[in-house]
């Protein structure tokens, strides 16, 4: 059980799983969650593609300054 709600959740798939569970229950079938997770898995052709551009270091150390005696002034 905790499973399924958790494929419900993860997924965004409550009203479509419970109709498939509704389903397994009215032919007196329990649910096979390797055939479900399989069903309701991320299509991942349909997954974009992201690129994830980093800033150069020295971007922030130009924000911060060049003070190089941080704690000297005391």
């Amino acid at each position: 059980m905790v499973n399924l709600l958790a494929l419900a959740h993860e997924r965004g798939c409550e009203a479509d799983l419970a109709a498939l569970l509704a389903a397994d229950l009215a032919a007196g079938q329990l649910p096979d969650l390797a055939a479900l997770r399989e069903r309701f898995a991320p299509d991942a052709a349909a997954l974009p593609a992201v690129t994830v551009l980093l800033t150069p270091l020295t971007a922030y150390e130009a924000l911060v300054g060049n003070d190089n005696d941080i704690g000297a002034a005391a």
